[in-house]
C-alpha cells in the first residue's frame, strides 16, 4: 500500500476507533495503538483556534472513553489526498458527527509522515480542524 493509501486508511480507521472508544466498546488496549499513531511532536489546531500537542490530545481521547451514547456516530468523507515529498502525505477530509441527535461537521487538513511502527504505517504530524455547516 502506498503512502497516500496508508494515510487515508489511518484517517478512516482512527475515526472508527474514536466511535468505539467514546461509546465504550473498544478495549483498553486499543488506546495504545492510537497513541502510536500520533507523532511525538504532533500538533492539533482545534476548530475554535486553540492549539494542543500530543500529550493533551492523548489525554483528551483517554478521558472521553464511555462518554458518548451507543448511537454516537462519525462519518468521514475523504476529499483529497496527495503526497508531499518522499515520506509525507496531506489528507483533507470532512468529519460529520451526530451526538444525541445534534449534527456537527468540521473540515480537516492532516499531515502524515511514514512510520513503520504505527498502526497504518503513518503518524499524524499536524491536524487542523475548521467548523463547517452541516447538511440539512
Amino acid at each position: 500500500m502506498d503512502l497516500i493509501e496508508r494515510a487515508k486508511a489511518e484517517v478512516v480507521n482512527r475515526h472508527v476507533f474514536f466511535v468505539e472508544w467514546f461509546t465504550g466498546r473498544a478495549p483498553e488496549a486499543a488506546m495504545q495503538a492510537t497513541a502510536r499513531a500520533f507523532a511525538p511532536d504532533m500538533k492539533m489546531i482545534e476548530p475554535d483556534g486553540g492549539m494542543i500537542g500530543r500529550e493533551e490530545i492523548t489525554a483528551m481521547v483517554e478521558g472521553a472513553r464511555c462518554k458518548r451514547p451507543a448511537e454516537f456516530e462519525i462519518r468521514v468523507d475523504l476529499i483529497e489526498a496527495r503526497q508531499i515529498g518522499g515520506d509525507a502525505a496531506l489528507v483533507i477530509y470532512d468529519e460529520h458527527q451526530v451526538i444525541d441527535g445534534v449534527k456537527s461537521a468540521r473540515r480537516s487538513t492532516a499531515l502524515f509522515s511514514a512510520d513503520a511502527s504505527a498502526p497504518e504505517g503513518v503518524v499524524w504530524r499536524q491536524l487542523q480542524e475548521t467548523w463547517i455547516t452541516t447538511e440539512p
